[in-house]
């Protein structure tokens, strides 16, 4: 990401998304907004290597593994939330589609 607006609206994008995901149901079941801001700011640093839907479902996959379980994120496990995912950075401008 080139400047600083592009970091915080792709901190925007990712965090939609991942919200609406919400692995674990955590924020359904009343956990505060902020609950994976972390997991957001680390998918958010592996954007600029996103240039595909598989990409997208591997950042998710690596960043959710290492943050809690590895055999409930594998990147088949992420594909959904990771084609969500491209499609909105990609409607965003922040990676080419």
């Amino acid at each position: 990401m080139k400047t600083r607006g592009d970091y915080e609206r792709a901190m925007r994008v990712v965090g939609e998304v991942v919200r609406r995901w919400d692995p674990y149901a955590l924020l359904a079941g009343g956990c505060p907004a902020d609950e994976f801001d972390s997991e957001i700011a680390s998918v958010v640093a592996q954007v600029p290597r996103i240039r595909s839907l598989a990409d997208a479902a591997h950042a998710l996959s690596r960043v959710f593994s290492s943050a809690f379980e590895p055999e409930r994120f594998r990147p088949e496990d992420c594909a959904q939330a990771g084609a969500e995912l491209y499609e909105a950075l990609v409607a965003a401008g922040l990676v080419a589609g």
